[in-house]
């Protein structure tokens, strides 16, 4: 007789199976459609636990539900031993500042490729990280829209003001609910910029120039799926009420 944790351990292997196919075969055929006489969206993913990039297909379906037709475009950064152990992608700050770099350079060419087109920028937990370095290495000649960080894993104090030299304008969004990722886990491994505290995805940024706006949850957010958390952040629902009226 087949035990009960064998039972278990089927199961879930099939449902991770079917949703790492599920997730790829949308992200295939997301990833570079649209139209870049339309505007450009370009998105940095978190870490890919589990195989699996979180958040790109939610932001891609708000866009289309919404009416956009942009061009979008998935930054990908994170490698097997994020997607299995997850810290070697959290704490290896030299190298989330090496992906940063690449960001800069896909960025500067998408601009040169596109000089008509308004070019915007969304990062998911680590990949707000990302977006925010890549904006400090990018050339004094290239400006984007809007850059929009969900639940960023970087500390509170850090530094945005050459972020806002480069962008029309930056949205931060955090939730108190988002404690275990951006709570906890900072405060015991470190955040992005190596700082042991809370991240700014659950208290927000200390410091906020003049182009920069944050959003924190609200309990009217959950009846568009946003419970605050770091997860539901990227409810399609609430993407498109709330973030992709923002990408002008």
């Amino acid at each position: 007789m087949i035990s009960g944790f064998w039972v278990i351990t089927v199961s879930v292997g099939v449902a991770w199976a079917v949703a790492l196919w599920l997730n790829r075969r949308d992200v295939r055929r997301f990833a570079g459609s649209g139209d870049p006489s339309c505007g450009i969206v370009v998105f940095a993913e978190p870490v890919r636990w589990l195989f699996i990039v979180w958040g790109f297909n939610s932001l891609c379906r708000a866009l289309r539900r919404a009416g956009r037709t942009d061009a979008v475009y998935l930054y990908r950064w994170s490698r097997a031993a994020g997607s299995v152990l997850v810290l070697p992608d959290l704490m290896r700050r030299h190298r989330l500042d090496a992906k940063a770099v690449r960001l800069s350079r896909f960025i500067e060419q998408l601009s040169r490729e596109h000089p008509a087109s308004t070019i915007h920028l969304v990062g998911y937990s680590t990949g707000v990280y990302i977006a925010f370095e890549s904006l400090r290495q990018m050339s004094p000649a290239t400006t984007i829209g809007q850059v929009v960080a969900l639940h960023g894993t970087v500390s509170p104090d850090y530094d945005i003001t050459e972020v806002t030299r480069r962008a029309k304008g930056v949205l931060t969004v955090h939730g108190r609910p988002d404690w275990l990722i951006n709570g906890l886990g900072p405060l015991l491994f470190g955040t992005n910029d190596r700082v042991h505290t809370a991240a700014c995805g659950m208290v927000g940024l200390r410091s906020t120039p003049a182009k920069v706006q944050q959003r924190a949850w609200q309990i009217g957010d959950a009846r568009a799926g946003y419970l605050g958390d770091h997860f539901t952040v990227m409810s399609c629902a609430w993407l498109r009420a709330n973030i992709i009226p923002r990408l002008t």
